[in-house]
């Protein structure tokens, strides 16, 4: 568990001799709302709204100067509008930050179109690949595969405390047959994180 935002777990509890999981009962490998309990809250990267405005931000930018261009020119019409508009779209589309999120057993992500979810406390591997962007891959018993850039953790230290806390229950029940060490690595890094941005604001 990471160093510097290590805290209390939360409790847990019974009803009828179910364990209780992330405010859910368990019966027999199935999990059921705890009457009286809100599901638990997503826990998401800090970073994603700034990074979301960054992307509209270019789309209208590109918008406008195109339109601005085509209108001192006299060329602006319907078409062309409805093409510059398009490709503003387009370039959106491609800035558009992917969002992740965590909460007591579970890390999932939301594109613009697709979601994709694993079960933390159920992993079997995980991997980080290299390259300009590293990106972690993580696969669950059910066979759910997630894939979420390795910065996006790094620089949450609350998303990464509720993923590792996850991750510590498949190593220990032995679920977790590749990614130990770098799960070492990882909580390194977010302690050096959670380090730099203490000196920063001192």
């Amino acid at each position: 568990m990471t160093k510097a935002v290590r805290g209390a777990r939360g409790t847990r509890g019974a009803r009828a001799g179910w364990p209780v999981r992330g405010g859910r009962a368990v019966q027999g490998g199935r999990a059921f709302p705890r009457p009286g309990t809100a599901p638990a809250r997503w826990t998401t990267d800090r970073r994603w709204r700034h990074d979301l405005g960054t992307a509209l931000l270019c789309a209208g930018l590109l918008l406008a100067l195109a339109l601005l261009v085509d209108g001192v020119r006299g060329s602006l019409d319907v078409p062309r509008a409805a093409l510059w508009l398009g490709l503003a779209a387009l370039l959106h589309a491609a800035l558009h930050p992917v969002r992740t999120g965590a909460r007591p057993g579970e890390l999932r992500t939301w594109g613009l179109i697709r979601r994709h979810t694993v079960r933390t406390d159920r992993l079997v591997s995980l991997t980080e690949t290299g390259g300009l962007v590293p990106r972690l891959l993580l696969r669950d018993t059910s066979g759910h595969r997630l894939s979420c850039e390795t910065a996006v953790l790094t620089a949450n230290p609350l998303l990464w405390h509720r993923l590792d806390t996850d991750l510590r229950t498949s190593h220990r029940l032995g679920l977790l047959r590749t990614g130990a060490e770098l799960l070492e690595r990882l909580e390194e890094r977010v302690d050096r994180e959670v380090l730099g941005e203490g000196f920063g604001d001192a």
